[in-house]
């Protein structure tokens, strides 16, 4: 007979199926319940684990992994609220299809609703954004209960990998005690061989991706596409290449989201139009552009000018992607449930209408004619747009570049056009949050060969600062820059800007932080820069340090906001010229 600890057994089964499986990374943070999963998962040399204090940091940071990872990152926390405080993290992988294995520790089940210490209803507790859950209590060491156990494991990884991508949720009723010499079991030797051969049974039962599934019922009015946009997603040079074939052969233009990844692939896309939310502001446009049928890819687009110009004008969308989500906020579009490359193809086997030459020409002059406005606009004057533009001059090729939400993703959007550089594009833009931007970037950067650039505002970087812990105790080399404009300024674009009394307090929320200190207490490099010149400089030193660095870049939040305005009027004025 062999003298095991009952909580030990089930957690090295747990963790030797995920690991034959392919983890190879897992976030922990401290606590007592969790102690099983920590001790087999922390002594385990084939996994890369990172101790993160910071429950809500430590999931995003898992999430920052499942990004740049093929198999996703393990997250492991205690009871109580520790496991709530993994919610926004499993709420942004739900909406963006992230791979994650949340596993949370947990009383037994007879505790709870008792007043007992730190315990929970954790029974399904992320039940609106999971894709699985599963409730385990640790039972008496059987062969069913080994079978039982396996096959749960064994379903939820399955559904995460592949038949329903996200994150899914395992909680595990641990009780005392938890340490490896604290027996709790005796048990015959063949238990531990037959956990192991139905393991190993249950990992050789090949998997068939059946993720190319292409639905071909769908039905193009007219045999025509009048417009194609792309929004956030994961595409590769097949996608590329095939969307350039379609759209050059029928004369469709592209709407492509910067965080499509399309515009710095450095892959032609000949009908690309960069500047369609200028285009859009001005009625002359709207009037003249009507696309009657759509075309998308990818996850929802940025440019709420053009999710309000779609549905204002009625026109008909075709939404694509693998697992038939909706990203339609007119709830009036057909969903096909395809593989985009795999739709692409047959697509082009159809026999459809030609759009108009005179169009898509008309386009191209008209975006051509806007980059002119653009550097004329805001070249030699120092604002956001100016500091973006510099960026992107002066990262490295084959970088990665995580965009941080509210108005940077925006700016991004806006005003960067092609980049002529192959840049991989990171975001949170499933659930848009400002919660967990650096501990994602960290992640990403952790488990990324290449260097990392990471661009987020002054608001954003406050909310995450427990994540600079991680960066400086792994010694993580993101780069990162931190806009700060004083504050949320995307609500000056909003009309509660005019209710001067409550919007500086309650919206535009400045921190006045010395973020020079905030680096210095963690140990981090630090730059500055408020002009064009001393900003181009610190970007030449930031390529060069190998560790992490803050380069705060201060910029007057009203000269952008005057420039904006002015290169929308001048917009306006060549299309009313243009078109008329």
């Amino acid at each position: 007979m062999l003298k095991i600890n009952r909580n030990i057994f089930w957690s090295n089964l747990f963790i030797d199926f995920l690991v034959n499986k392919g983890l190879k990374s897992a976030c922990i943070s401290p606590g007592s319940r969790s102690t099983p999963l920590t001790l087999v998962t922390a002594t385990n040399k084939l996994i890369k684990s990172f101790p993160i204090v910071d429950e809500r940091s430590s999931a995003f940071f898992a999430l920052g992994i499942s990004k740049t990872s093929n198999f996703p990152a393990l997250i492991i926390t205690t009871s109580g609220t520790a496991v709530a405080e993994l919610y926004p993290a499993i709420i942004e992988a739900y909406q963006s299809r992230i791979p994650l294995i949340v596993c949370t520790a947990d009383r037994p089940a007879y505790l709870r609703n008792t007043g007992s210490n730190q315990t929970i209803n954790q029974k399904n507790i992320f039940k609106n954004h999971i894709r699985f859950s599963s409730d385990i209590p640790m039972k008496e060491i059987t062969k069913t209960n080994i079978k039982k156990f396996l096959t749960i494991i064994s379903e939820g990884v399955d559904i995460c990998l592949r038949k329903d991508i996200g994150p899914v949720h395992f909680n595990f009723q641990f009780e005392k005690p938890f340490e490896p010499d604290s027996y709790t079991d005796k048990i015959p030797i063949h238990l531990v061989d037959y956990s192991i051969k139905h393991s190993q049974a249950l990992l050789e039962n090949k998997i068939i991706n059946d993720s190319n599934h292409h639905n071909s019922e769908f039905n193009l009015q007219n045999k025509i596409i009048n417009l194609i946009t792309v929004g956030n997603g994961n595409f590769n040079n097949d996608f590329t290449k095939l969307l350039n074939l379609l759209t050059v052969k029928y004369n469709i233009p592209i709407f492509a989201d910067f965080a499509s990844g399309l515009r710095s692939n450095n892959l032609k896309l000949n009908n690309l139009i960069y500047n369609y939310d200028s285009l859009l502001r001005c009625d002359e446009f709207q009037s003249y552009f009507k696309p009657k049928q759509i075309i998308h890819f990818g996850r929802s687009i940025t440019s709420t000018i053009l999710e309000d110009y779609l549905v204002k004008n009625k026109s008909k969308r075709i939404i694509v992607n693998e697992f038939g989500d909706r990203f339609d906020s007119a709830k009036k579009g057909k969903i096909i449930k395809s593989d985009p490359v795999n739709f692409l193809k047959s697509l082009l086997k159809e026999n459809l209408k030609v759009n108009s030459k005179d169009t898509i020409l008309n386009l191209l002059s008209l975006d051509s004619e806007i980059e002119v406005i653009k550097t004329d606009t805001f070249s030699n004057i120092f604002s956001e747009v100016e500091l973006l533009k510099i960026l992107i001059s002066k990262i490295p090729d084959d970088c990665s570049v995580f965009i941080g939400n509210s108005l940077p993703i925006r700016d991004f959007d806006f005003f960067i056009s092609k980049v002529e550089k192959k840049i991989k594009i990171f975001t949170n833009r499933g659930a848009s949050g400002i919660d967990g931007i650096i501990s994602t970037a960290a992640g990403i950067s952790a488990n990324n060969k290449k260097p990392t650039f990471l661009i987020l505002g002054d608001l954003s970087f406050f909310y995450d600062l427990n994540s600079l812990l991680p960066i400086r105790n792994f010694n993580i080399p993101l780069k990162i820059i931190l806009l700060n404009n004083y504050g949320g300024r995307i609500f000056e674009y909003l009309p509660i800007a005019s209710y001067k009394k409550v919007f500086h307090k309650f919206f535009l929320t400045p921190t006045d932080l010395d973020f020079r200190k905030v680096a210095e207490s963690f140990s981090i490099d630090y730059l500055f820069s408020d002009n064009s010149d001393d900003l181009i400089k610190n970007l030449d030193m930031l390529n060069k340090i190998k560790s992490s660095v803050i380069l705060e870049v201060k910029v007057n939040p009203f000269i952008t906001k005057s420039l904006k305005k002015v290169f929308r009027e001048r917009i306006c004025k060549l299309i009313s010229k243009k078109l008329s």
